[in-house]
């Protein structure tokens, strides 16, 4: 009998469960919900304002608790919207959820007013309150909400305290419904009472440093407003001060009572507790795979057995994290003893090894594309090796590069890389082969610099210009030089702040002889006002024959006009030229560019620009025949910098100059 009874009730269950799911279906099938008495809004609107609560029910059934869900949300939904006597009841009729809507009066905020404020004028406060000014209210249709009236008044009195008004007072009992019922007037009652400044600062406790540099530390503004999360910011400021000169374990406490205040000002103690000061005892790595846990220790090495430097901690971090070879890179300083700590560094590896493709187009080289095939951890050493073949309209380039940014675990960086090519440039075809060595440090966080070696044979061939101007036709180069850059950007990729300054100078020897020396300097600066980017660059080099100009081959001299520099002329295209229109190339240039981007929409902007440079032959040194360029552009902005357009007019053409020129290039003019 029992049995047979459970059997029934076992039954009745799995019963009610599959029409229970079913319900749940045929509710999902066609979200069959009404909503009754809704007159305000259309369907769609009030789904979608119940879209998590609907998509509740189709997932899990309709049920009573679900249902009265939905209600109570529809129902917040309509006071938000400025109907404060919205009722919203449910019913369940078979699969089918009904909502019915008792909407009311809608009421408008149709006026704010506030009665009381000294030191801030009602503008001012509205944009707290509402984020619209006073006279914007009736326009808008600010629906009446006394949940969000409060929210506002408390935005109110937390600007007020951030000034130092930390007894004020704001209510807004002082709102009116109108006869109609329709809107609201809003008049917040301000009490606003005395403000509170800074006052004496002391240092109690065991400062250790002199209260000059305390001070110098907190960098406090004058007459700047008391409050508890002023004094908290000081507290932190302090402590921070404490543990940059090796404190790890320092404690500052604030102290603070308004009732001691003369003429507002809240007297100020900071009782500051040191410590002992931390060195760094070791380095502890954990989570590698292929690199081995040395290399962790050899690059914060330097910093064991000195006292602890977050900022020279941080360098240090930055540095691997830029290599790419972590997908997360954790560095933690842990107390061991009373005075010493360890660095927890938790690695997790990324991807050694990757390729890449590109394709673009530019105006001078046409059609171009190329892949990668790198190695971050070459050997396992934590050193990137990378190959690269790239191809144009114009040749093709393949380079092997190999970087140690650590030689010899030390702060010098070594670049070397053997690369062939082959380019057809206007008036000849150049085929080389050759190997650079580049040894650089940062010295400073913004300067590096550094020395270099090249060697180079090099081919001319299909020469169409006058081949007396063209120099040696096949050549072997070496050279030795010396690299800086003086980099105060926000930004290496996209820069909109600071200036990069960069010089270069280098003495070669053609075919064992010497030949020439070469100096080069550019100068950019960054600046945005409002939404708008500022750039001005100016570049300039000279070539020092030591003997007839020449001899120095046609593919060392520099060239100008293009889409990087004046841009009124195609590339290369700038003066000197031979008597057929070819250009010669010159050894000593100057190009000056000042452009102003502004965003148009989404990640297009738009660009005016203007130009002007030089370029002259023979061992002059001269800003004479200075050509010039003004123009427009579009900007495509990339995480990898910009896709640009420009077109530039030659506002003053000689003869023989075409009146302007369009260039289609990748990354910033300069």
């Amino acid at each position: 009998m029992m049995n047979g009874t459970n059997k029934t009730s076992g039954f009745a269950v799995v019963l009610s469960a599959v029409l229970y799911v079913l319900q749940g279906i045929a509710f999902s099938a066609d979200a069959n919900v009404r909503f009754p008495g809704a007159s305000s809004f259309t369907e769609e609107k009030l789904r979608s304002a119940l879209a998590e609560q609907l998509q509740e029910i189709a997932t899990s059934g309709l049920a009573p608790a679900r249902a009265d869900d939905a209600a109570w949300f529809l129902g917040a939904f309509y006071r938000r919207q400025g109907f404060p006597s919205a009722d919203v009841t449910f019913d369940i009729r078979g699969s089918q959820l009904v909502l019915k809507v008792r909407e009311g009066e809608r009421i408008f905020v149709q006026s704010l007013d506030f009665v009381g404020n000294r030191s801030f004028d009602g503008k001012k406060l509205a944009e707290y309150m509402v984020g619209l000014a006073p006279d914007r209210l009736a326009e808008s249709k600010l629906p009446y909400n006394e949940t969000e009236i409060a929210a506002g008044v408390e935005r109110v009195s937390a600007f007020y305290q951030s000034e130092g008004f930390l007894d004020m007072v704001a209510d807004a009992s002082g709102t009116r419904i109108s006869a109609s019922g329709r809107s609201a007037g809003v008049v917040v009652r301000i009490v606003e009472g005395p403000k509170y400044f800074l006052g004496a600062i002391t240092f109690a406790g065991r400062p250790l440093f002199g209260r000059d540099e305390l001070l110098g530390a907190l960098a406090l503004k004058p007459d700047a407003p008391f409050t508890p999360s002023a004094a908290d910011g000081m507290q932190r400021t302090l402590q921070g001060h404490y543990v940059s000169k090796g404190y790890f374990a320092a404690k500052v406490e604030w102290h603070a009572d308004r009732t001691r205040a003369k003429g507002g000002r809240v007297p100020v103690t900071l009782v500051c507790e040191p410590g002992p000061r931390f060195r760094v005892g070791a380095v502890v790595p954990s989570g590698t795979d292929r690199l081995s846990p040395e290399f962790i220790e050899r690059r914060f090495d330097s910093l064991v057995g000195e006292v602890y430097d977050p900022e020279k901690l941080e360098r240090r971090y930055r540095e691997l994290t830029k290599t790419g070879l972590f997908k997360s890179l954790h560095v933690r300083p842990v107390p061991v003893g009373t005075d010493s700590l360890n660095l927890e560094v938790e690695v997790v590896e990324a991807k050694a090894k990757e390729i890449g493709f590109e394709l673009g187009y530019g105006s001078y080289d046409g059609v171009s594309a190329g892949v990668r095939i790198g190695d971050r951890n070459f050997l396992r050493f934590g050193r990137p090796l990378s190959l690269s073949l790239q191809y144009s309209q114009r040749g093709f380039r393949g380079e092997l590069l190999y970087v140690d940014p650590w030689l010899f675990d030390s702060q010098w960086m070594l670049r070397a890389k053997i690369y062939s090519q082959f380019r057809n440039e206007i008036g000849y075809s150049k085929a080389a082969e050759g190997l650079r060595l580049e040894l650089t440090r940062k010295f400073t966080p913004h300067w590096e610099a550094g020395g270099y070696t090249a060697f180079e044979t090099t081919k001319i061939s299909d020469i169409t210009i006058d081949a007396r101007l063209a120099g040696p036709k096949e050549y072997a180069l070496a050279g030795v030089g010396l690299t800086q850059t003086l980099d105060y950007r926000n930004d290496v990729t996209n820069p909109t702040r600071g200036w990069v300054f960069t010089s270069s100078a280098d003495i070669s020897a053609l075919d064992g002889r010497i030949a020439f020396a070469r100096a080069s300097a550019r100068y950019s600066w960054y600046r945005t006002f409002g939404k708008s980017l500022f750039g001005f660059g100016a570049r300039a080099g000279w070539i020092i024959p030591f003997g007839d100009e020449n001899e120095i081959p046609i593919d060392l001299r520099y060239f100008n006009g293009g889409g990087t520099t004046v841009r009124s002329f195609a590339e290369r295209k700038l003066r000197p030229k031979d008597a057929g229109g070819h250009p010669l190339g010159g050894n000593f240039y100057t190009v000056f560019n000042a452009e102003w981007e502004h965003p148009i929409s989404g990640a297009f902007s738009g660009a005016v620009f203007a130009d002007a440079g030089n370029l002259v032959g023979g061992s002059t040194v001269s800003l004479d025949d200075m050509r010039y360029a003004i123009g427009v552009g579009l900007r495509y902005q990339l995480p990898i910098g910009p896709l640009r357009v420009d077109y530039g007019i030659n506002p003053s053409p000689k003869a023989g100059d075409a009146p302007g020129a369009l260039h289609v290039s990748f990354g910033f003019a300069f």
